[in-house]
């Protein structure tokens, strides 16, 4: 879990949207790896249903990274 101070400074901020950012790409690549071994095991239906949640979390990695930028061209 990811803890934001109070009244952060710009770099605390994007401080904890990447370490958001990071989580959430480590969540996305610990869900391929687990379809990878489905699949390499013959399972080809437990590894499709492992990427399900996949496009929800690539969305939000993209949303995230976004805002990173946002803020860094916002604040100069």
């Amino acid at each position: 879990m990811i803890t934001a101070p109070q009244n952060p400074t710009t770099e605390q901020v994007l401080a904890t949207l990447l370490a958001t950012l990071e989580e959430t790409l480590g969540t996305a690549h610990a869900q391929t790896a687990e379809a990878c071994g489905y699949i390499n095991a013959g399972n080809r239906n437990a590894a499709i249903g492992t990427l399900i949640d996949l496009d929800r979390l690539l969305a939000d990695a993209t949303a995230l990274r976004g805002t990173v930028l946002a803020l860094h061209r916002r604040i100069g």
